[in-house]
């Protein structure tokens, strides 16, 4: 049982201390802040014990941490990890690449339509960003392409999982009125 009589600076400091281990997962400080949408020295407050968050940037912190609120009270050693949903298990047994992902984060061009010259080929503009073990997928179709007009209609969300052979890419549009699901191999030196 953890005691919430604790003071302001001992919280800063678990805070400080389970953020340093959470950020020590990536490579680089300035890039985890681009990822959080996140000032680097206000980050850098937290991550020195100095300052903790106000109530919605810790929710986006435990977020993109998957983690909970517990982290300012609790060691991470001491908390226990439990997934929101049976699925979340099942995913991280599976699904998580044991090697770092071949696919960077950044903005990509997806290209769909037939190969022949007159055939119509459509440009979708997607982000991808790594959050934890999964690879996450963000865009719009484009304009005219689908029955849908507004950019809400038109977003589509989805995950990239990388296997030995190929990427595996699933989109989907709001509210799973329609998927997609692409499969590109990888290409050996040959090829």
């Amino acid at each position: 049982m953890t005691d919430l009589s604790v003071s302001r600076s001992e919280t800063q400091g678990v805070f400080g201390a389970n953020l340093r281990v959470l950020a020590s997962q990536y490579p680089s400080v300035s890039g985890l802040c681009r990822q959080l949408g996140m000032n680097r020295t206000q980050f850098n407050r937290y991550l020195s014990g100095q300052n903790f968050p106000r109530p919605e940037v810790l929710e986006r912190i435990c977020r993109f941490f998957g983690v909970d609120a517990r982290i300012l009270l609790q060691p991470l050693d001491e908390i226990t990890q439990t997934h929101a949903h049976p699925a979340a298990e099942m995913l991280d047994r599976f699904l998580v690449p044991k090697e770092k992902p071949t696919l960077a984060s950044g903005f990509y061009q997806l290209l769909a339509g037939a190969p022949e010259a007159h055939a119509t080929t459509h440009h979708s503009l997607v982000h991808i960003r790594h959050v934890g073990h999964t690879t996450l997928l963000r865009g719009y179709e484009p304009r005219g392409t689908t029955s849908a007009h507004s950019p809400q209609e038109r977003e589509v969300q989805g995950m990239v999982v990388a296997t030995q052979t190929s990427l595996l890419i699933l989109m989907l549009r709001r509210d799973a009125q329609d998927q997609r699901m692409m499969v590109f191999s990888r290409a050996t030196e040959d090829e």
